[in-house]
């Protein structure tokens, strides 16, 4: 587990696994397969997502930032989520680590060059069985386009944007941020 001072702790609810499980269960035999997964990596790909969604929308809750998270289906090969979140118009995407090793909010490189960008990327990671969840930070577009690349994943290495959680902003800055746009 990185230690950031700046970072987030927030306690994971059974209700926030099991609809974020129940979700993933509903939309893996339907959306993309954009990183040619098994069945079971796909599921818990979807979960974790979702789970972070859970988590980040609560803490933005506790600042009065209110946001709906979507759990519509988006089946075929063309048809993915814009973005996260959005609020005043702000693109917020999640990046989600399930491993204590995990370090660094990763943005795959070939999806944000095509034009697949929002505003702002928060770093969240799990922890303890998902009982708890950091949020390490953010990241701005510009900070993305400007982030080192580098191949991290053994099963499908390509090519991501990288920021060390230790790198990121303090994420009390973004809601600042977006309570001002």
């Amino acid at each position: 587990m990185v230690k950031k001072l700046d970072a987030v702790t927030m306690k994971v609810e059974d209700d926030m696994r099991k609809r974020a499980r129940d979700f993933a269960k509903n939309a893996v035999g339907d959306t993309f397969d954009r990183f040619n997964y098994s069945q079971k990596e796909r599921l818990e790909k979807i979960a974790w997502g979702k789970l972070g969604e859970e988590v980040v929308a609560s803490f933005f809750s506790s600042h009065d930032l209110p946001v709906e998270i979507d759990y519509k289906v988006y089946p075929g090969t063309n048809s993915i989520d814009e973005t996260d979140f959005v609020i005043n118009k702000m693109k917020i995407d999640l990046k989600v680590g399930t491993q204590n090793y995990h370090k660094r909010l990763l943005v795959v490189k070939s999806y944000f060059d095509n034009g697949h960008q929002s505003d702002y990327y928060i770093a969240v990671n799990f922890y303890e069985n998902a009982t708890s969840a950091v949020i390490y930070g953010f990241a701005t577009k510009l900070d993305i386009a400007n982030a080192s690349v580098a191949k991290w994943d053994k099963i499908n290495p390509i090519d991501d944007y990288t920021i060390l959680y230790d790198d990121l902003q303090p994420i009390e800055n973004l809601i600042a941020l977006l309570k001002n746009s």
